[in-house]
């Protein structure tokens, strides 16, 4: 499925969506949390294994920390990411510590409320994702590919992948002031530093 081609179509097909979701008595979240009798577990991936996306390979999870980590009613938040593949020939600021690591580029993540609601975005550091990081210009130069209309489909959850595409797609202008804002943080931090794990964030729709 081709991407919104501009900001009024993927908010009119985000609206659609969310109606669809709203008539099946599903919201957002509610498609990717565990159904009952199974548990919501802190930290765990939803759905396990990440969603991704069959042709671009672009994935999103959602998850959330403990109480004592999160901000007043914050439920939790779906980290996005672009597959490292996406970025042959461009040099990464870092790599990730880990032996055998996803291959991945992670562009934001969007936190949700305790109501299901979407609250704001936030870029974050290298500690949080272990991630291989890339300046903001390399990732907003892709984000034409952040394609995630399939990611997770394939699991049984539709919709929500297209869902946070739309998303993306209508926030993109702050989601690339974000990344920048990132940038420049990083330059005064070291990427694995555990106190500066957010380094900017914006509302969810300006």
């Amino acid at each position: 499925m081709p991407l919104p081609s501009n900001r009024d179509d993927a908010l009119a097909e985000l609206v659609s969506l969310s109606e669809v979701m709203v008539g099946e008595g599903r919201v957002l979240i509610q498609r990717v949390l565990p159904q009952p009798p199974a548990t919501f577990t802190q930290w765990e991936h939803y759905p396990k294994g990440d969603a991704i996306d069959p042709v671009t390979k672009a994935r999103w999870f959602y998850h959330a920390h403990p109480p004592e980590q999160r901000g007043p009613k914050e439920h939790g938040h779906f980290h996005l990411f672009l597959p490292l593949a996406a970025f042959d020939g461009v040099e990464p600021l870092a790599k990730p510590t880990k032996k055998k690591p996803a291959k991945v580029v992670h562009v934001a993540a969007l936190c949700f409320d305790t109501d299901g609601l979407p609250t704001h975005w936030i870029t974050t550091n290298q500690w949080v994702t272990d991630e291989f990081l890339y300046p903001a210009e390399a990732i907003i130069a892709r984000l034409g590919q952040m394609d995630m209309s399939d990611a997770g489909t394939a699991k049984g959850i539709p919709l929500v992948g297209r869902w946070l595409t739309c998303a993306l797609a209508v926030a993109r202008r702050d989601v690339e002031a974000l990344l920048r804002a990132r940038d420049a943080k990083l330059a005064e931090v070291d990427p694995q530093d555990r106190h500066a794990e957010i380094l900017a964030s914006a509302p969810f729709l300006v």
